[in-house]
């Protein structure tokens, strides 16, 4: 049984990360994202101007990546598309740094980017 109330489900059963809508208090809904790393969760939160169908309706099950992966052993970077909306594209900043414990945090950040989509890996305009 999913711990969140319209959770959006991984293709992948291995990522950990939890994806779920919310209502917000002004006219749209609210994304959020708890990324689980070593280190404490980090939980973001994006308020989109459409409703909680049309972002349910619009995830596929996966992040696609827009830009080229940067991994030096110590830092993983990478931006992703989260979804396609009529009005524009959620992208997700992974950023995953590697502790000298050896455990590893996320600054991780979501964003909308409006009149853009994503189409086969790239930003275009819509």
């Amino acid at each position: 049984m999913n711990q969140y109330i319209n959770e959006l489900t991984w293709n992948d059963n291995n990522i950990p990360h939890r994806l779920w809508v919310e209502e917000c208090e002004s006219d749209g809904t609210r994304l959020c994202l708890k990324v689980i790393k070593d280190v404490e969760p980090e939980i973001l939160y994006l308020d989109l101007p459409v409703n909680q169908q049309q972002v349910m309706g619009a995830w596929q099950g996966k992040a696609s990546p827009i830009s080229d992966e940067f991994n030096d052993g110590k830092l993983y970077s990478q931006v992703r598309s989260l979804l396609n909306l009529p009005q524009g594209c959620v992208v997700w900043t992974v950023n995953h740094i590697q502790m000298p414990s050896g455990l590893k945090m996320s600054a991780d950040k979501l964003a909308f980017i409006p009149e853009m989509k994503q189409e086969h890996g790239l930003l275009v305009a819509i």
